[in-house]
């Protein structure tokens, strides 16, 4: 089933916006970010363990003009698969006002593969 999460910032405070459940794999199928502020503003999207180690940046410190957005999709494929406990943080900077949305496909994963990744 289809899923997307969606937060609005306002200020410089990393904040998780989904975490994997255990026993599923997320499939990302698209990334949005839009800047709703009247200025330029950074914005930072990432995936990683729940321990916060191997650290994937997808935007790391990206300008977004005002008014502007980021978008990443692969045509309604999937981009990249995220396991059990794996997380989903996102990050802008003071005075900002940053909508983050990511859509994913939340599958139960076999009971084969529990122990593979």
């Amino acid at each position: 089933m289809l899923y997307t999460k969606h937060i609005n910032l306002t200020d410089a405070t990393e904040t998780t916006l989904f975490t994997v459940p255990s026993g599923f794999h997320a499939v990302i199928q698209y990334i949005f970010i839009a800047n709703h502020a009247g200025s330029t503003k950074d914005a930072s999207l990432h995936f990683a363990n729940s321990g916060g180690s191997n650290r994937v940046d997808i935007f790391d410190d990206v300008n977004v003009s005002s008014g502007d957005n980021l978008t990443l999709s692969n045509g309604g494929g999937p981009l990249f698969v995220l396991h059990a406990d794996e997380v989903v943080k996102v990050q802008t900077e003071a005075g900002s006002d940053m909508e983050f949305a990511v859509t994913f496909d939340l599958l139960e994963m076999a009971s084969a593969l529990v122990n593979f990744v």
